[in-house]
């Protein structure tokens, strides 16, 4: 695996918005998804940060050594405990380098730091290689967490 240290992780800033929605949209119609504008899928996205901080939770961007947005983790809670992992996203060229993991890790020690127990995620079946990195980073299936309307698979993980 190639690792990428050029590779910034840090909280998201407004002026990032529109390299945010514009990853997004572009890894969904990868997958053969579509972006949810105006739907409740995607609306946290119009207001970052806030979306994620007026719930008492974080999102991160990584950007490269020119500044632009290639990852994308957002955390906030669901129930006392529970946190769910929302909006991780990595560029094509990205993948594979370690940021999923180091997006992962910010996320997973910033829920802890705040008491979280378990983290939650949805996905769907159509990304294989986001469900083989949650799995083989101590995700287990658990499809009674499935919120977003164009997933198909629930995630828990015990902190």
């Amino acid at each position: 695996m190639a690792t990428s240290p050029a590779l910034v992780v840090r909280p998201v800033a407004e002026p990032d918005i529109p390299a945010v929605v514009a990853l997004v949209r572009e890894t969904l119609a990868e997958f053969g998804l579509h972006f949810g504008e105006g739907s409740k899928t995607d609306e946290d996205l119009a207001r970052l940060p806030g979306s994620y901080a007026d719930r008492g939770g974080m999102f991160w961007v990584a950007t490269d050594d020119a500044g632009a947005v290639c990852g994308t983790c957002g955390v906030f809670p669901v129930a006392p405990g529970d946190y769910e992992l929302r909006k991780m996203y990595l560029h094509a060229r990205t993948r594979g380098t370690g940021l999923g993991k180091r997006l992962l890790d910010e996320a997973l020690a910033w829920t802890r730091s705040r008491g979280g127990r378990r983290m939650v995620l949805d996905t769907t079946e159509q990304m294989t290689r986001a469900i083989a990195f949650y799995e083989a980073n101590g995700f287990a299936r658990d499809d009674a967490q499935v919120r977003g309307s164009r997933c198909s698979r629930g995630y828990t993980r015990v902190l």
